[in-house]
């Protein structure tokens, strides 16, 4: 990817307007309301492509990326995409508790996230006023803490059409694919620590019961 085309395109002084994540709200499940945290899922910070590391938001038409002109996150990318799983996570998988790294004490699991693609993306063969799509895509990796090894990967890729060719329309679908994408890596993730959990715990009985047998 091309960045030498970006040069100055936000303007030296000038005022951005600022967005966040947050217009789609998370959706529950209903099932698991009320249920309190059985264990807990350390997040290591997201790891992002360079491009997108700040707070700046990226558009891109072929090998040509550029910047939106006086518009930007209100935080990093990888800050408020850490904000948007945890409520995530916490409307979906009570049971499951999210933290951040410095909070990892108990965590049975540790979840790294690799985004390589969070950009608005426009056609090649499209007009200069069709609207772009938005494209988030990246891979995820839930480790044991017990002895550090990967417990299963994951590859994501989601997609949404902005309905209009304008800021809102850009960051409304930023919106959808942020809630959709981090919607999936709860489910997955969560369920994947669940199973894991039960399969460890019923391995360890196990070795305790032959153990006790064998001193018997």
């Amino acid at each position: 990817m091309l960045l030498g085309s970006c040069g100055n395109l936000l303007g030296g002084g000038e005022r951005a307007d600022l967005f966040r994540f947050g217009v789609v709200e998370p959706t529950s499940v209903t099932g698991m309301q009320g249920a309190l945290p059985t264990r807990s899922v350390s997040l290591l910070r997201p790891r992002f492509s360079q491009e997108v590391e700040g707070d700046r938001m990226l558009t891109t038409r072929g090998e040509r990326a550029l910047y939106l002109k006086g518009v930007r996150w209100v935080a990093p990318v990888p800050d408020l995409f850490t904000q948007a799983l945890m409520r995530q996570y916490a409307a979906r998988a009570p049971d499951v508790r999210l933290t951040g790294v410095r909070n990892a004490t108990g965590a049975s699991h540790a979840l790294q996230i690799d985004i390589e693609r969070f950009e608005a993306r426009y056609a090649l063969d499209g007009g200069e006023k069709a609207p772009p799509i938005v494209i988030i895509e990246g891979d995820a990796t839930l480790f044991d803490l017990t002895d550090r090894r990967p417990v299963e990967a994951k590859r994501f890729l989601v997609q949404e059409p902005a309905s209009a060719n304008t800021t809102s329309g850009i960051v409304a679908a930023f919106d959808r694919a942020v809630a959709r994408s981090t919607t999936e890596l709860t489910d997955w993730s969560a369920q994947t620590a669940r199973k894991h959990s039960t399969e460890r715990a019923l391995d360890t009985s196990k070795d305790r019961m032959e153990r006790k047998q064998g001193i018997n």
